[in-house]
């Protein structure tokens, strides 16, 4: 199973009442969406636009995420921050910092054994990509606050 793979049955399945729930949001027959996110099943696939329906109803880009990903690109949030304080911009800018720090942990459990298994590499790139999308929020904050 790869990182799409999983991240469309991740979604499909961690959304509360699972496929029956979320299939009627879709406008899916709650057996075929099951199907679809069923990393087993090749002969039932989503189309893109059913990939972006599922992302919309349960508000999350996790298969956004794994897209980008196999396609070696990073995906960021575009947010209104329009009105932003300074308060607000200082705890971006802390955030994005903390963010850092866990990828400096996740890197450093990683090299603890000497050895550097595939989930201790898909947990650093994870934690890299957050520190990608905090520091570019940080940076569209501070955009909005430009004269």
């Amino acid at each position: 199973m790869d990182d799409l793979d999983l991240a469309i049955y991740k979604v499909v399945h961690d959304f509360p009442g699972g496929a029956p729930k979320l299939a009627p949001l879709v406008g899916m027959n709650a057996g075929t969406l099951s199907n679809k996110a069923d990393p087993g099943m090749d002969s039932h696939q989503l189309t893109v636009r059913q990939a972006v329906a599922i992302s919309h109803a349960t508000k999350d880009a996790r298969i956004l995420h794994a897209q980008a990903r196999a396609l070696g690109f990073v995906c960021i949030p575009c947010g209104d921050y329009s009105g932003l304080s300074d308060l607000e911009l200082l705890d971006s800018y802390a955030e994005w910092h903390a963010e850092i720090g866990q990828t400096a942990q996740a890197v450093r459990d990683a090299i603890a054994d000497r050895r550097i298994s595939a989930e201790e590499v898909r947990k650093v790139r994870r934690e890299l990509y957050e520190d990608m999308a905090r520091g570019f929020e940080f940076l569209a904050r501070l955009e909005s606050l430009q004269e």
